[in-house]
């Protein structure tokens, strides 16, 4: 017999709650018992369309309580990104799933996998990357997120571990986290945003003359990276027209897989970027400029000015913060006005729908999906016990599509209201730059709108991520659509 048809069934009966699926899926496998209300299975798969029927019938099943084994591995409907929530009776008895969001089997569906976790182990544990802690429903997201007592940010924020440290103020705690943020306030203050507009308005024409009369364009590498690249480095000290060397490291670390010699490739691109930083401090010690360096090299608090160390560590995250997120969070957006031309027509209708629509689109998508945190002291969330040393992953992205806070949650809703998605993270650590990353999504967005409005990415030819290790963005978008004139 073909291995591949032998398979057993199995049905946990503690777990089944008599739902009914599995027999309506496969009635000639399963059948409900009338006494207890629970399913049993009546035969075993004799041929691949019944295996196949099974499969199916395990995916609907609301509690997982169907297994479906055998005789050389486990073959459940769920991928090895995220099966479902299995206690295997470990010492503790903690929910346990097979939870990688570093795989390309992650990659390739994220939101099935957070669905699955918020339904049945909205508190999890997964073995992955040295064990960590999966927390993805809404409330307990923000519960988590505000206690930074409980939940330090340090060493490192990124699971699996980047190797890229001294992330200022993201890698700190309080109260140096007041510390570090307060000097940072005032470049995403409203003076500051109109300030920084006109030049925004101008990298973006700029873009977009470079392939306007061509009709075609890479959306991504010609459009979304650049602007927030150039606007970033302009207020912070570095000249704009070298965002390559800066943007390409850093999209290569998010994008890449931890272990792959792509991310070997960037980390070792990132010491280049940590020597222009140290030396751009220097030179400001000795002449001074009107830029964001300049002024934290001379920022002074009760007598006391940052450390060398500090001072790289702030430079770094403005570069993090202001490079890669608003180029991913502008990809998604892209592609969802091309796939949905009613939308996007919406838009260009009424451009007072802008700003609601774009944070509907970093609910949707949000361009960072999670954060980790260190457990400093044993502690229960919900009814699991944690200990301290151990990471707890907040999935902003799944609390984004919870149906406790959202209606219709898997839908985009430009009006929607209220809105309070997390992308930008909550409590004490919430994003500085979100006042900024909103104003340059909304230029990049009108100026698409106006000037090639048939815009058409070739679907086929996106990619992707490959994996979700720190950025959700695609990061090749070709595009089509009718020729216009430079500005």
């Amino acid at each position: 017999m073909d291995k591949q048809i032998q398979k057993a069934l199995s049905i946990d009966a503690d777990v089944c709650q008599g739902h009914g699926k599995c027999v309506m899926n496969c009635p000639t496998l399963f059948a409900i018992d009338a006494s207890t209300g629970k399913a049993f299975v009546k035969t075993q798969p004799a041929n691949a369309q019944l295996a196949q029927e099974a499969e199916m019938a395990m995916h609907d099943c609301p509690e997982r309580a169907i297994s479906l084994t055998t005789n050389e591995s486990r073959q459940d409907s769920v991928s090895e990104a995220s099966r479902p929530c299995i206690d295997e009776s470990m010492p503790q008895d903690i929910p346990r799933v097979d939870f990688d969001h570093n795989s390309r089997e992650f990659a390739a569906d994220p939101w099935r996998v957070y669905g699955e976790l918020r339904a049945s182990c909205p508190i999890a544990h997964t073995d992955a990357h040295d064990g960590f802690w999966i927390v993805s429903k809404y409330a307990d997201v923000v519960e988590i997120a505000k206690d930074d007592a409980t939940f330090s940010s340090l060493p490192t924020t990124v699971i699996p571990d980047t190797g890229v440290y001294n992330l200022i103020p993201l890698q700190s705690d309080p109260p140096d986290l007041q510390r570090y943020r307060m000097p940072l306030i005032r470049y995403f203050t409203p003076a500051a945003l109109k300030k920084y507009e006109p030049e925004i308005r101008q990298f973006t024409s700029d873009c977009i003359d470079t392939f306007i009369e061509t009709g075609q364009c890479e959306l991504v590498t010609q459009f979304a990276n650049p602007i927030p690249s150039m606007t970033a480095l302009d207020f912070i000290g570095f000249d704009p027209l070298e965002w390559h060397d800066f943007a390409n490291p850093m999209h290569l670390l998010s994008y890449s897989a931890d272990g792959s010699p792509e991310r070997e490739q960037a980390l070792a691109d990132l010491v280049q970027i940590d020597s222009r930083i140290e030396d751009a401090i220097e030179a400001r010690f000795v002449n001074p400029q009107a830029d964001a360096i300049t002024e934290l090299t001379q920022y002074e608090k009760d007598g006391v000015r940052f450390s060398s160390k500090e001072l790289h560590g702030l430079v770094k995250m403005l570069l993090f913060g202001g490079l890669d997120t608003t180029m991913a969070a502008a990809s998604n957006a892209l592609l969802y006005l091309s796939e949905n031309p009613t939308q996007r027509q919406r838009l260009i209708d009424d451009p007072g729908l802008l700003p609601s629509a774009i944070d509907e689109f970093l609910r949707y998508e949000a361009p960072v999906h999670a954060f980790s945190r260190t457990v400093t002291t044993d502690v229960s969330i919900g009814d699991q016990k944690v200990r301290a040393g151990e990471r707890v992953y907040l999935l902003w992205a799944s609390a984004n599509r919870d149906p406790d806070e959202f209606e219709n949650p898997d839908e985009v809703v430009f009006d929607r209201r209220p809105n309070r998605h997390l992308t930008f993270g909550i409590g004490a650590h919430r994003c500085l730059g979100a006042p900024l990353a909103r104003l340059e999504l909304k230029i990049m967005l009108e100026e698409i709108l106006r000037r090639i409005p048939d815009f058409k990415i070739d679907a086929a030819k996106v990619k992707h991520p490959e994996t979700v290790t720190v950025i959700w963005g695609r990061s090749t978008l070709p595009t089509s659509f009718t020729p216009g004139s430079r500005a």
